[in-house]
């Protein structure tokens, strides 16, 4: 199951989330969307810009709430007393919620650090690993950087073997700001700042109700600092002319691309986070990185006032690499097709704009061949493709259009090229205007035109487009002479009728009148 995962009945198909990734690992066709996880390195980016919340990553809060239910261990992010407002009333909640320990992980990031210090003296330039992104960066996209990684834990794997020798094997939860850490599987639930603040609020938490506690000993001396920036060297106690402070995974890309020769002895610190850890994905966005590392610092100086345990432990925090970079070759005729399709086969339109999210037109039609990717994605395809169609509409319309700029004739669709065969267009113009302005149609040879009239200002021309209505003029010819018909046939029945109607009754008249001269006589016989 992929760590990120995608909604697509959210996503809007804007690209910001293809655009921001710094290695491509997001996909597009088909009318879906989602995050290629053997290329991903998690480093939240997608999740923190989405305008549309369609990018998510895997919560965990239903795993912790399970755990809660027997005693466990916690290990907390140095950044966690930069996120919290009262960071030890949180750590008496955890307690009340069962966890045995609350240990800060700087612990196990000082252990890190005296590895980093030992390496450093017996090889030349090497990169920290204390960030996962950078990790999963190496082994899927750049394994030739492997042998330059610091081959030790990270400071929450070293931190949670230091809590299983210390405490026994109890569950292990780590609370960070750190989507990555999620894919490091070496804890039993990885909670971010975020997902332990949601179920504060879940469960109505009111900390007000806690009493203050610090975290269990035994303390780190220098490794508080590690999530602030130029904080993994401050703890190494390098040099300063040996050292440098890589942020960002674009950064960390052009180092990777660039990797200093072997002839310099470097310690490169390394996070994919600008600010480092304090400025992670899931931590809180309204403070900013000067105010955060001002919290991390007072926390450091109120727990130098504790009585500081040494750490005595003995375990093994080496750590090996694998390459897991997917090698994939295409013909270059195949990509080259695709372009093409695109309408780029001269190099010249290959703008390599970015807007489709591939830094190049030649990225973007490999993304194309590897199902991962849309021709449509590419605005000046879609805009071409646009035309295109505009153009033959116009073209292939049965109304007659012309253009005319300063009195000529710049443009004719076929139907008005049909129409106007002896090019003498250009007399009717002016009658074509006087046409529309009055609301009469115009007849140009035997048939009749409804004209329309309107102005493209970008071009400075005149757009006339010409309607034929003769067979609409010939059928209302048609319905008014059979209106006609229809009652001077009416008129003819109806005065035919009106005179056998009159036969009648002189015929009816006749009759009563006979009838009443018989009826007379019979009277006058049987009087008499």
């Amino acid at each position: 199951m992929s760590l990120i995962v995608s909604s697509e009945a959210e996503c809007l198909y804007c690209y910001k989330c293809l655009r921001n990734c710094p290695v491509k690992a997001i996909s597009f066709s088909a009318g879906k969307t989602w995050v290629i996880e053997e290329e991903c390195v998690h480093c939240g980016r997608c999740v923190s810009i989405c305008p549309q919340k369609a990018k998510r990553y895997t919560k965990n809060i239903e795993d912790f709430k399970r755990l809660r239910e027997n005693s466990f261990l916690v290990s907390i992010a140095p950044s966690f007393f930069a996120h919290y407002d009262e960071p030890y009333r949180v750590i008496s909640l955890l307690k009340s919620w069962g966890a045995k320990i609350v240990q800060e992980t700087a612990v196990g990031a000082e252990l890190v650090s005296r590895e980093y210090s030992h390496l450093f003296q017996q090889q030349k330039t090497i990169v920290s690993t204390a960030c996962p992104v950078v990790v999963e960066l190496a082994e899927k996209h750049f394994p030739s950087i492997l042998a330059h990684l610091a081959h030790v834990d990270s400071p929450m794997t070293a931190h949670t073997k230091i809590l299983k020798q210390l405490h026994g094997d109890l569950p292990v939860v780590f609370i960070g700001p750190c989507i990555a850490k999620k894919a490091e599987g070496t804890v039993d639930v990885a909670l971010t700042f975020e997902e332990l603040d949601a179920l504060m609020n879940e469960e109505k938490v009111d900390l007000s109700q806690f009493d203050e506690q610090f975290p269990e000993g035994p303390y780190p001396s220098y490794a508080r600092m590690y999530p602030t920036s130029g904080g993994i060297n401050y703890t190494v106690r390098i040099d300063f002319d040996a050292h440098i402070v890589v942020e960002g995974v674009e950064n960390l890309i052009e180092l990777f691309e660039n990797f200093p020769s072997q002839e310099q002895k470097i310690f490169i610190e390394a996070s994919a986070c600008h600010g480092g850890c304090i400025n992670g994905p899931a931590i809180r966005k309204d403070l900013s990185l000067a105010e955060k590392r001002l919290r991390i610092v007072r926390h450091a100086r109120k727990m130098s006032q504790l009585e500081q345990g040494s750490i005595q432990v003995q375990i093994n925090i080496d750590r090996d690499f694998s390459v897991k970079k997917r090698t994939i070759q295409i013909d270059e005729p195949k990509i080259e097709e695709v372009l093409t399709e695109m309408g780029k086969a001269d190099e010249k339109k290959r703008l390599n704009c970015g807007a489709c999210g591939y830094d190049s037109c030649k990225d973007k039609a490999i993304a194309v061949l590897l199902g991962r990717a849309e021709k449509e994605m590419c605005i000046t395809y879609l805009v071409d493709k646009l035309k295109a169609a505009t153009h033959r509409i116009v073209e292939e319309s049965p109304n007659a259009i012309l253009m005319v700029k300063d009195g000529k004739i710049i443009y004719r669709n076929k139907s008005a090229s049909n129409i106007f065969r002896n090019g003498a267009e250009e007399k009717f113009v002016q009658e074509l205007r006087e046409s529309f302005f009055k609301g009469q149609p115009v007849q140009i040879g035997p048939n009749l035109y409804y004209v329309k009239f309107f102005i493209l200002p970008e071009e400075k021309a005149d757009v006339y487009l010409l309607v034929d209505v003769t067979k609409e003029r010939q059928q209302e010819e048609t319905l008014r002479r059979i209106k006609k018909e229809t009652i001077q046939k009416m008129e003819e029945m109806l005065s035919k009728q009106m005179r056998v109607v009159q036969e009648v009754a002189g015929l009816l008249g006749e009759t009563v009148a006979e009838i009443k001269a018989s009826f007379v006589e019979l009277r006058t016989s049987l009087e008499e």
